[in-house]
């Protein structure tokens, strides 16, 4: 089996905890990765809106400190588990992504710390509103702040691929206002399927497939179901909804692990082999199954 899983939050588990990358108390397990022909993991730097959630050495120093203390034990941790860093030509390799770019500060300068340590996709919120723009749970959200637009250019001037999970539904028709070259939703399900607002709207899926971009299926529960039963079937729903709008080329993973409720069914990474039978005994083409495993996530990222 083949895996691109555009989204997880282990790397800031890790460094909430102080632990290696292959501890046992992660969904994602390197271990894993290890056994599979192909797997491209992004891992990405949470910054979370209440800086008491951080690591307590980080919450009182400027956040782009965290950013490079992340990223640094990601490079670290690649080199004593022998597995590429940022390496899309690798058969497996671990990739540095952005979660919140509250981390930039109100200072543009610092996206050079991204394109230094080679970060090919960012959010520009989680879910409040920050110097960039409005979250999703943010109170009359405007959309993005004269930063934040200065932001967006320059993540499409650097071929940053802008990550509209957990915008604001005002944010994301700024960026998109903006026409950028590279847009995706690394973790994000369809609205139609589950009404929580941090999922997209098929309008919002339409507009990322025109643009090539990429949706995640995200594996959090609450964003899976209306109701309250939660399956590995949900997970299929959403598949099956955005295909039917024409997304086989557009559609990829985007797991949430180690920062989610994974959904019943789904407890770790091991499950991928359940999820992939799942979907070929619903009848969905090997083919297709494949592209949202692995050929869709690899494709787009292989040209930022």
């Amino acid at each position: 089996m083949e895996v691109f899983d555009f989204h997880c939050d282990t790397l800031y588990k890790s460094m909430m905890n102080d632990l290696l990358l292959d501890a046992d108390i992660y969904e994602f397990k390197i271990s894993d990765l290890m056994k599979e022909h192909k797997w491209h993991q992004c891992m990405a730097v949470w910054t979370p809106d209440d800086r008491n959630e951080l690591p307590l050495q980080f919450r009182d120093k400027p956040l782009i400190e965290y950013f490079i203390a992340s990223a640094e034990k990601l490079i670290s941790e690649c080199k004593r588990l022998k597995v590429p860093f940022n390496d899309i030509n690798a058969n497996k390799s671990l990739h540095l992504t952005v979660e919140n770019s509250s981390i930039l500060e109100n200072n543009i300068e610092n996206i050079e710390f991204l394109k230094k340590y080679g970060v090919k996709v960012a959010t520009l919120t989680w879910n409040e509103s920050n110097c960039i723009g409005d979250g999703v749970l943010a109170d009359k959200p405007k959309g993005a702040t004269t930063f934040g637009k200065k932001v967006i250019d320059e993540y499409i001037k650097n071929s940053i691929a802008i990550d509209v999970s957990h915008t604001s539904d005002n944010l994301f028709y700024d960026i998109a206002s903006s026409n950028p070259k590279y847009i995706l939703a690394t973790h994000s399900n369809s609205r139609k399927i589950c009404s929580n607002k941090r999922n997209i709207t098929d309008e919002q899926f339409e507009y990322i497939k025109s643009k090539n971009g990429v949706v995640g299926l995200n594996f959090h529960k609450y964003f899976l179901s209306d109701s309250d039963n939660y399956s590995i079937k949900d997970i299929l729903n959403h598949a099956y909804h955005f295909l039917s709008l024409g997304g086989e080329d557009n559609l990829c993973i985007g797991t949430d692990m180690d920062g989610s409720d994974l959904v019943d069914g789904f407890s770790s990474s091991s499950d991928f082999n359940k999820l992939y039978n799942s979907f070929i005994e619903n009848n969905f083409k090997k083919s297709v199954v494949n592209k949202i495993f692995f050929e869709n996530g690899m494709k787009f990222y292989d040209k930022l």
